[in-house]
């Protein structure tokens, strides 16, 4: 959803045959292209639900502990060198190539490398514009031990009523006190309705599913008339403030509970894609830009829904390949939880072997003087 939001963002401004003929803008398919945006929350209620599951397991299942130093390193260790290689690489690229200036970029480097573009600028970083919602992510990473907290509550229906009540104080929050503010508005207090219902989906799926959802076509009935009900929902702002929350949980319920579904989001193509969407998130939005402007005029003159369309399989299709080997390369090393100590490992033994060949050499070369 948010790779075709971005590509039609692109579109509407780069294709002068489009944006002038003003196809971009009333097409049916474009108005889809722009809840694209909406993948932002999806994604939200997902981190929150996954993040949640080790702590609801400690306390409804007797899991061991989640350990507050394990659990801040291990956002580290998974997402920091991903994330650093990627900033790097742009700001690199956008000196280089683009011809932008080293001393005005750098303090968006700065504060981009410590999630702090945000809250110092109040807009998304010159450097990598799509890390808004990462910065958005770290701030909730901080909260989540604070938060878990809420599955001490022994009995099922306070908590959930807690965690409800919770929501719904944030939206009603929101209505009155967001304001205008766009540090406000991208910061995590304009989306943690979402991460507490991915809590709230964590609960039902630890404590009530036991980790283990029976499957119906009921739920797939659900799914069928949810999803474009979704869709029209959040077309209307009023609606969507309201209703996206409670929308997306019946949603991603169905997505454990229905027959079909379950069987659809377990396809293979489906969670190789989804396992590697954090490199997909973080380079995707420059590789739009760098193909988009060679396609950008193959089969202009189409209706819109079409063009997109092509342009779509065109520009995803070199999105898969560039961030699946960005994935490969340096995202995937990084998913094994003994990494550091395996580089550290494999870093001694390079250096034992360099002195040993040192040693040799010079042993070699002693022996050579004193005959």
């Amino acid at each position: 959803m948010v790779v075709l939001f971005h590509l039609d963002g692109y579109i509407a401004v780069k294709s002068t045959f489009y944006h002038f003929h003003g196809h971009a803008g009333p097409d049916w398919s474009a108005s889809v292209a722009a809840l694209g945006f909406n993948g932002v929350e999806l994604f939200f209620a997902i981190s929150g639900f996954i993040l949640a599951l080790p702590f609801a397991a400690h306390y409804f299942n007797g899991s061991p502990a989640v350990g507050l130093k394990k659990y801040y390193l291990r956002r580290v260790t998974r997402l920091e060198p991903p994330y650093i290689f990627a900033v790097l690489g742009l700001f690199a690229l956008g000196v280089g190539l683009q011809g932008k200036s080293f001393t005005s970029m750098g303090p968006h480097l700065l504060s981009s490398l410590f999630y702090l573009h945000n809250l110092i600028y109040g807009y998304g970083s010159l450097v990598i514009g799509v890390a808004w919602s990462l910065e958005v992510e770290v701030q909730f990473y901080l909260l989540v031990p604070i938060l878990a907290l809420i599955f001490k509550v022994r009995n099922r229906w306070l908590r959930r009523s807690i965690l409800c009540a919770f929501i719904i104080s944030v939206l009603v929050a929101q209505q009155i006190w967001m304001g205008g503010s766009m540090r406000a508005r991208i910061s995590i207090l304009a989306f943690l309705q979402f991460f507490l219902t991915g809590f709230l989906l964590a609960d039902i799926f630890q404590d009530e599913w036991k980790s283990a959802p029976g499957t119906s076509l009921y739920w797939d009935l659900i799914a069928l008339v949810g999803w474009p009900a979704l869709f029209f929902v959040l077309r209307s702002r009023s609606l969507w403030h309201w209703m996206f929350p409670a929308m997306i949980l019946v949603l991603y319920a169905a997505a454990f509970r229905g027959w079909l579904c379950s069987r659809l989001f377990s396809l293979r193509w489906v969670t190789v894609i989804g396992g590697m969407c954090y490199s997909i998130y973080l380079i995707h939005h420059n590789i739009i830009s760098a193909v988009a402007q060679f396609s950008i005029r193959f089969a202009e003159g189409l209706p819109y829904w079409a063009y997109l369309a092509i342009q779509m399989v065109i520009v995803g299709t070199a999105v898969l390949l560039v961030c699946g080997s960005y994935f490969v390369l340096i995202e995937k090393p990084c998913m094994r939880r003994d990494w550091p100590h395996r580089l550290r490992t494999r870093c001694n033994d390079w250096l034992a072997a360099f002195e040993t060949e040192r040693l040799s050499i010079v042993s070699t070369d002693n022996a050579a003087r004193e005959s």
